[in-house]
């Protein structure tokens, strides 16, 4: 890795950008950066405006909808102790936060679009901030809200290892409350049990989405992930509040997934989904994925591995709209641990093959 994009790269990693109160103004601080960097290689910045969590695009044309690509990379990152916001550097290995989630994008796309001769007002470089916590103000707000519609979108946050990632699963998040009649718990006879209530409901739910015990069972699956309610053993307790994570496969779609949900709590509880976000599915068939998958051939010598994750990214934002996204990452590991990590000497060969892959594209050639 170029000296001057690894240097970009550490000072990346030192900026808190979670979502933490105090470190907001580490995001405005990125941007600044991101704003800096495109200025150096003589492109124009755009700030969409979506509060709290504004969007920074690059391009030499910034106001143009129909790009013929979009390069994507969100650059918050989740909580990590106060030592791995210092990248350090062990067997060509960078080590940080944000190191392979995914912050190693920023100089890829950069380095790319310095090579290009031709073709750069074709590609917009976008900066998100808040894909860890939903990305509603993010790619969710440039497609819905800002009409943003490229031919196809490029984003690195998932398919590690050299592999692409074809298929994510649904998400959709929601909550449960319950109500009941307090009571002493000697006598239970004179309250209305809200955890009694609540059990039921789970019941129902989970003969719909029974317990899923192998990822070699591609299916619906459903976690109970919290649960809040009572405050002592001998009291009966008048209210519960549990969280569900659903994840759901192609040809099931959110509307359906609500309804039923809807129908199985029916009155005995209010339902509240709060996080919801489509499957996402990449024809390999499709011109781009060949062309992305031929440019892997060229540079590794084979074909990239395809497979499916039960995770969730910003493509999922793409589907409704049919707009293709390719899924990739270099050799990297450890996204959201105590130990996130990239291999330094695996990003010349990913961005050699991005650059190829994206004068393909621009060129029109099939």
């Amino acid at each position: 890795m170029d000296h001057q994009y690894l240097e970009m790269f550490k000072q990346l990693i030192r900026l808190k950008t979670t979502h933490d109160p105090e470190n907001m103004s580490e995001h405005d601080r990125c941007r600044d950066l991101l704003k800096a960097e495109a200025e150096k290689h003589g492109l124009k910045t755009k700030l969409i405006p979506s509060d709290p969590y504004p969007t920074l695009l690059a391009g030499l044309d910034v106001d143009a909808l129909n790009p013929a690509l979009m390069l994507s990379c969100h650059l918050d990152v989740v909580q990590a102790r106060e030592e791995q916001f210092k990248p350090h550097i062990e067997d060509n290995k960078l080590i940080g936060r944000g190191a392979s989630d995914m912050k190693f994008a920023v100089p890829v796309f950069f380095n790319v679009l310095n090579r290009l001769d031709a073709g750069k007002e074709k590609i917009l470089l976008a900066f998100t901030f808040d894909e860890e916590i939903g990305g509603n103000k993010g790619i969710r707000y440039l497609l819905d809200e800002v009409g943003l519609r490229p031919a196809v979108a490029f984003i690195p946050d998932g398919g590690d290892n050299f592999q692409i990632e074809a298929e994510e699963k649904g998400v959709f998040l929601f909550r449960v409350k319950t109500s009941g009649k307090s009571a002493h718990g000697s006598r239970p006879w004179l309250g209305e049990n809200a955890i009694d209530k609540m059990l039921a409901i789970y019941s129902d739910l989970r003969k719909e989405f029974p317990y899923v015990h192998s990822p070699e069972k591609w299916t619906q699956t459903l976690n109970l992930g919290k649960i809040t309610a009572g405050d002592a053993a001998n009291k009966v307790p008048d209210s519960c509040e549990a969280s569900f994570d659903l994840r759901f496969i192609e040809g099931q779609t959110t509307e359906k997934m609500k309804d039923l949900v809807q129908k199985i709590v029916a009155d005995r509880g209010e339902f509240e989904p709060y996080v919801v976000g489509d499957n996402f599915y990449l024809d390999m068939e499709l011109w781009c994925s060949r062309l992305f998958q031929e440019a892997a051939e060229r540079h590794l010598s084979q074909p990239m591995p395809i497979y499916r994750s039960e995770g969730a990214s910003d493509a999922r934002f793409f589907t409704k709209y049919n707009i293709p996204v390719i899924i990739s990452k270099p050799i990297c590991a450890g996204h959201h641990s105590d130990h996130e990590w990239i291999d330094l000497e695996s990003i010349p060969t990913y961005t050699n093959l991005l650059f190829d892959f994206v004068k393909q594209l621009i060129d029109g050639k099939e």
